[in-house]
């Protein structure tokens, strides 16, 4: 929302996606980018509100939500900072939500529901 709303910030970034555009693997526009980003907020927000509720599909597409900012990361920057912090703080949101306990949650809610 910044960028929209500081002409300077959106001239910085439009810098650094023209800069990052020599290191990554594939040549992504600025405006699909910050698609990806608005669309994301409520894809998360709903999936955790779902996930709150035991729906396996809230989880699974958080889960792939997640995958698709690491794909679009490695494309955008390469190999760089960025990728290795949003791969770490991703394996460890996989870790903490596909241990047999988490499972159980959303398994137990499902076998709630369709009684």
């Amino acid at each position: 929302m910044f960028l929209l709303i500081d002409p300077e910030a959106y001239r910085l970034a439009v810098d650094l996606n023209q800069a990052f555009s020599n290191r990554g693997f594939l040549y992504v526009p600025l405006s699909f980018q910050l698609t990806h980003a608005f669309v994301g907020v409520p894809v998360i927000v709903v999936s955790g509100i779902f996930m709150l509720k035991g729906r396996l599909w809230a989880l699974a597409t958080f889960l792939l939500w997640i995958l698709g900012v690491l794909g679009l990361t490695l494309a955008v920057s390469g190999l760089s900072i960025s990728l290795y912090v949003k791969s770490t703080t991703a394996v460890v949101i996989v870790i903490l939500l596909t241990r047999p306990k988490t499972l159980a949650y959303f398994s137990t809610k499902q076998d709630r529901q369709k009684a």
